[in-house]
């Protein structure tokens, strides 16, 4: 009996010592988990009820040099159903705003939904007054163009893929900002119990102001429109400078788009990212320096027979001119005359001048794609090749450079390189003496009074300009039957003047010169422009 008492003592011992190690196991591991692991277990029991999101940053506007709207930012209110909104609160809802049908049959909702998209200031008021946890109305900014066609491919569009085209992406370091983020705690229900804490500031975008003036774009397109559609022409760009300020006071380019609309078809901006050859406009730029480098008189009379005959291949005018002055070969627009005072400059000559002028250099605007032109460089060059860069022919220029090449002439040969931007400094350099810009002045308005250009003139204004029409260029070569009409011209001839360019692709052949086509788009643009001015 004693024995047996023993051995159950000695289980009770055994049994007692277990409990007790267990014991001492499970508190050592729950303190071992308090003092090692509890800073981690405490944070992961946070995240479940802190939630951070991203405040968005308001897109800078893009306004024009009075302040008129091109691109703003609007402020648009989504309505969402979250997780567990029921048909009993949908109902109810349905009674204060219209709700779109397709959620009516639902009895609960499992995941986020788009209820309503663009809800008015009113709508969202009468949800807040609900008092609805499980509904969340979301701030989205949308971009509205409220000169649309007119101006789009120079100002491009912000889309679901971020800046696209145009100033919209060149300028978007500007525009954008930066995001910021907030932090909101939430109840086990997923209820926001708490203000939002801001723990990284957004920074909103900048407004960017342009010296564009919304009505002058308004005429350079409406009247460049209306003359590709009658001509039955392909495209067409115009540009306009302010001569005195260095301003760009419209880019127009024609076929355009509709940024607005999310099915829109982009058209690119052809008077900044098209190069191409310009022919007899270029003559005024090849005289100037020949006679502001003493290369020729402005009052010497030069033999121009009515063919030329260089390498082989024959150079003509329309007629047998006989005799002309440089005003006169600008005026009537030889290629011979033209021709045979670049065989006196020489080809390092003529190619330091075009250089000189901006060609196949980079332009003064920030825009994407813009054109450089292009000049085929070369040692060796035959007298053929160097006549026809005299007259325009043999190397590219973009519309851009055209138009600030000849602002030269209005600025007494002082060149400017033209700003976009409202406020951005100026850089100009003397070029040609006033002199010789003055003379060429002389020879365009000579053009428009008795020449190939008087379909330009302008009633109560002294203008100038010069026309050009080439023969488009194809991998076979230059088209006969497929052309391209510009005049570029400066109006009025006083101080302060508009130098505007006018470029037609493709006319009709019915009437497809220069001086038929482009030139009076020119006179209604200016005329228009320079009334609307207080000229």
């Amino acid at each position: 009996m004693q024995q047996k008492n023993k051995l159950l003592n000695l289980r009770l011992i055994i049994a007692c010592a277990t409990l007790i190690v267990c014991a001492i196991a499970v508190a050592s591991k729950l303190i071992s988990l308090s003092v090692s692991e509890g800073v981690f277990l405490q944070k992961e029991g946070k995240k479940r009820y802190i939630k951070y999101r991203e405040t968005k940053a308001v897109r800078g506007g893009i306004y024009d040099r009075n302040n008129f709207p091109l691109a703003i930012s609007i402020v648009n209110y989504d309505l969402y159903a979250l997780s567990g909104f029921n048909s009993e609160k949908l109902q109810t809802l349905r009674h204060k705003i219209d709700i779109p049908s397709n959620h009516l049959n639902k009895k609960k909702f499992l995941k986020k939904t788009l209820l309503k998209k663009n809800i008015s200031a009113a709508e969202n008021s009468i949800i807040k007054n609900l008092n609805f946890n499980r509904l969340e109305v979301e701030i989205r900014h949308s971009r509205h163009y409220p000169l649309g066609n007119q101006i789009s491919p120079l100002i491009g569009f912000y889309g679901k893929d971020g800046p696209q085209e145009g100033l919209e992406k060149s300028y978007d370091y500007l525009l954008s900002g930066s995001d910021g983020r907030e932090k909101l705690y939430k109840n086990a229900k997923q209820e926001i119990i708490s203000k939002p804490i801001e723990v990284l500031k957004k920074v909103q975008g900048k407004d960017i102001v342009l010296t564009i003036d919304s009505t002058i774009q308004f005429f350079a397109y409406k009247y460049l429109a209306e003359a590709i559609e009658s001509n039955d022409a392909k495209s067409g760009s115009v540009i306009i400078l302010d001569n005195a300020s260095g301003e760009i006071l419209a880019v127009a380019s024609y076929p355009s788009y509709n940024p607005n609309d999310p099915m829109r078809a982009i058209q690119k901006n052809r008077a900044l990212v098209d190069a191409y050859e310009f022919g007899s406009a270029l003559k005024p730029i090849t005289i100037s320096y020949a006679i502001d480098n003493s290369i020729i008189d402005k009052n010497e009379i030069l033999e121009t027979p009515q063919r030329l005959n260089l390498n082989n291949k024959v150079i003509s005018d329309p007629k047998n001119y006989k005799e002309l002055k440089p005003s006169e070969i600008i005026a009537f627009s030889s290629q011979v005359g033209a021709s045979k005072i670049a065989l006196m400059l020489g080809y390092d000559s003529l190619k330091k001048n075009y250089l000189d002028f901006g060609f196949t250099k980079p332009i003064s605007i920030n825009f994407p794609s813009s054109s450089y032109g292009y000049m085929n460089f070369k040692d060796n060059i035959s007298d053929r090749e160097l006549a026809a860069l005299g007259y325009g022919y043999g190397f590219e220029v973009s519309p851009f450079q055209l138009a600030s090449a000849y602002s030269v002439f209005a600025n007494e040969g002082i060149y400017k390189d033209f700003i976009l931007l409202k406020g951005t400094h100026i850089n100009q350099r003397n070029l040609i003496s006033k002199d010789s810009a003055d003379f060429i002045l002389e020879a365009l308005s000579e053009v428009v009074e008795y020449g190939t250009g008087k379909l330009a003139n302008i009633k109560n204004f002294d203008v100038g300009g010069k026309t050009s029409t080439v023969h488009k260029v194809s991998s076979f070569g230059y088209q006969s039957d497929s052309y391209r009409a510009s005049f570029v011209g400066i109006a009025p001839l006083q101080k302060n003047s508009l130098t505007i360019l006018v470029s037609v692709d493709d006319p009709n052949l019915n009437s497809y010169s220069g001086g038929a086509v482009a030139a009076p788009i020119f006179s209604k643009i200016a005329d228009s422009s320079l009334n609307y001015l207080g000229y």
